[in-house]
């Protein structure tokens, strides 16, 4: 199934999302408080996007930050299953079956972008793809290279879910927990 939420336009984006069991479903529109719209920082220009000489495009701190301090808000772009429940024939290799595990998963991401408004695709597309050699496609090759995993959204195993966000996408993941929690589908707070 897939869905936009909020399912009102508020002027703050929303996200596509790709649902893949009524559980998770039932969890986002039962938080309390959804839809809200995201907080926002009591200074806006604490940070900036600017490009690095090896890694693509980051965000930077502009300003000393205060712990605890609200440097930006965002609904994700994209929220999906970490991998897709395709099951490949028996007879298949180990790599063969992931190659067409990932040619399944980029079909259902090729519906799900088109789904989103021009913006929210445009900022999707806008980011950096770190699997171009190994045989992902282009929109899970963003996927796999700059999404969060969602904790306590699916039932635990493969119905966990990740979200893919414009500026959250950009912080260097390698250093930070990748791990954010369920009111997150609400709004991106870092």
């Amino acid at each position: 199934m897939f869905t936009a939420i909020p399912h009102i336009d508020d002027g703050h984006g929303s996200t596509e999302w790709i649902i893949n069991d009524a559980y998770a479903k039932a969890k986002v529109l039962k938080t309390p408080g959804y839809p809200s719209r995201p907080p926002k920082p009591h200074r806006p220009d604490l940070h900036e996007v600017r490009m690095t000489p090896d890694m693509g495009q980051g965000v930077f701190a502009k300003h000393n930050i205060k712990r605890g301090e609200l440097i930006f808000s965002e609904r994700p772009l994209l929220v999906a299953p970490n991998w897709t429940s395709a099951r490949a024939k028996e007879h298949y290799s180990w790599y063969q079956a992931q190659q067409v595990q990932m040619f399944e998963f980029e079909k259902l991401l090729s519906f799900a972008v088109q789904r989103m408004r021009e913006k929210e695709r445009a900022l999707y597309m806008a980011l950096h793809n770190a699997h171009t050699a190994d045989g992902t496609g282009p929109l899970l090759g963003i996927m796999r290279t700059n999404a969060f995993e969602l904790c306590d959204l699916g039932m635990g195993g493969p119905l966990d879910y990740s979200a893919v966000c414009s500026l959250g996408s950009r912080i260097n993941h390698r250093y930070i927990c990748s791990s954010l929690p369920l009111n997150f589908l609400n709004n991106t707070m870092i």
